[in-house]
């Protein structure tokens, strides 16, 4: 057997079978396990949003056929472990070794990972080891770190020590939350074995990795060891060169660095900002962009439709991220239109919208499609053209034109990748055109999208 195919059947062994060019290919949908479905089919309202409201994994069993009829062949869940009352979202645990009984048991949550797997979807974790409940001092209802030598010493973290005090970033405390003190060895030891027993026993194909930048470097190159599947970090800021230095400790990261121009370009500002972007980071992440998450939206920033309303720009932000480098996550909810602003309200449930029918729902069915049948991620990304308020670019045999301003376009997009006389059609807006000299003649309206492929 030669070097480099022992090397992959290591990776393969070490990463539960996915491996960080597999998961280049997946397309994931992101959802609050508490507000995505009830079981039973319960469909009644939720009166209070920083609260439990019923959501459960029984309840993503039965709504599977939604997601998949999106697509999607990969699901991104909320935090398991048991919580402090009011800890919906999963992230204030308070006992590691149990299963949070609101969401269903240990054996709902086999169940539902099973059931994905036959079905080919993939399941990532939420994952929490920054910090745990918001308990004050008082540690005696956590278990297993009930004494004060478990936490970093009580202070909090400052809005201005992001960027310019890392030592506070990881020794302080964010939000109140007490500060795990991975420096204790039996904190460290304890986090390393959960993690990968809970990979283990559920057979998870991945962790995404919460509050990132408030734990060291180097324990977080200890904890993607012990979890021995693909880690997908969180690190929320937009500073490029911040970001990657969290690519190495962790598999992979968010890619906040470009989340910002993306939502302010699909709002109406120039796509020389966005393109610039593209080119900056291409130079500071090169080959390590294949395997970032790429988002529109996500539960700790208020939607892209907050205030703004226009669906059709949404749905061209949502083609840009399921197009460009990297993978892509959808956010539950963005398929009905909602327009949620700061959490809670951008965590609504679901199970009152599941309108198939939605423009939205069926042009993600329409362009994820097209992802998957032309491997796009096996081919660079290539800017044709680019203006303030449009940009065409290719993936493959893809031809992927956008706009987002209200004049629409009309105009031949050069250096297309099909041949002459070769007739392409959008799954969504542009209808058909024919090449000619190496262009395609593109005619969209006001905010439009277009994705061409051969017909």
């Amino acid at each position: 057997m030669n070097k480099a195919v022992l090397f992959a059947l290591m990776l393969t062994t070490v990463l539960g079978g996915h491996s960080k060019e597999e998961w280049k290919s997946r397309t994931i949908y992101q959802l609050l396990t508490d507000r995505f479905a009830r079981s039973n089919g319960d469909r009644g309202d939720c009166n209070n949003y920083g609260n439990y409201c019923g959501g459960t994994f029984r309840g993503i069993i039965d709504n599977l056929d939604y997601i998949q009829g999106m697509g999607f062949d990969a699901i991104w869940i909320s935090p398991v472990v048991d919580n402090k009352e009011g800890g919906y979202h999963g992230y204030w645990a308070r006992k590691w070794d149990q299963i949070n009984y609101h969401f269903g048991s240990g054996q709902d949550l086999k169940n539902l990972v099973d059931e994905c797997h036959k079905r080919g979807i993939w399941v990532m974790v939420d994952v929490v080891a920054n910090h745990v409940a918001p308990v004050g001092t008082y540690y005696g209802d956590i278990f297993p770190f009930n004494r004060e030598e478990h936490y970093h010493p009580y202070c909090e973290i400052r809005n201005e020590d992001f960027g310019n005090n890392q030592w506070r970033v990881e020794n302080c405390r964010l939000s109140g939350l007490p500060d795990l003190k991975q420096e204790n060895n039996y904190v460290a030891d304890y986090l390393c074995n959960w993690v990968r027993n809970l990979v283990r026993k559920y057979n998870l194909d991945g962790v995404r990795v919460d509050t990132v930048p408030e734990v060291p470097k180097w324990y977080w190159s200890r904890f993607k060891s012990c979890a021995e599947s693909f880690s997908l970090g969180e690190i929320l800021n937009g500073r490029p060169h911040y970001v990657r230095g969290y690519i190495g400790p962790l598999d992979s990261v968010l890619n906040y660095p470009i989340y910002w121009d993306l939502t302010r370009t699909f709002k109406g500002s120039s796509f020389q900002a966005l393109t610039n972007k593209i080119n900056e980071l291409e130079g500071i992440y090169g080959h390590e962009l294949n395997y970032m998450g790429v988002f529109v939206d996500n539960h700790d920033n208020a939607r892209f439709l907050h205030g703004y309303g226009n669906w059709d720009n949404l749905i061209g932000a949502l083609v840009f991220s399921l197009f460009y480098k990297g993978i892509p996550i959808v956010y539950y909810g963005d398929e009905q239109g909602f327009g949620g602003g700061r959490d809670p309200a951008n965590r609504e449930i679901l199970w009152k919208h599941m309108n198939r029918n939605s423009r939205i729902y069926q042009a993600l069915a329409k362009v994820i499609d097209v992802r998957k049948k032309h491997r796009v991620w096996d081919h660079p990304y290539r800017d044709l053209w680019h203006t303030d308020s449009m940009l065409a670019f290719t993936r493959g045999d893809v031809l992927i034109v956008l706009t987002n301003r209200g004049q629409g376009l009309n105009m031949d997009i050069p250096n297309v990748p099909f041949p002459n006389g070769a007739r392409i059609c959008s799954v969504l807006e542009g209808g058909c055109t024919t090449v000619n000299n190496g262009r395609a003649h593109i005619s969209l309206g006001s905010n439009q999208s277009g994705v061409f492929v051969r017909s």
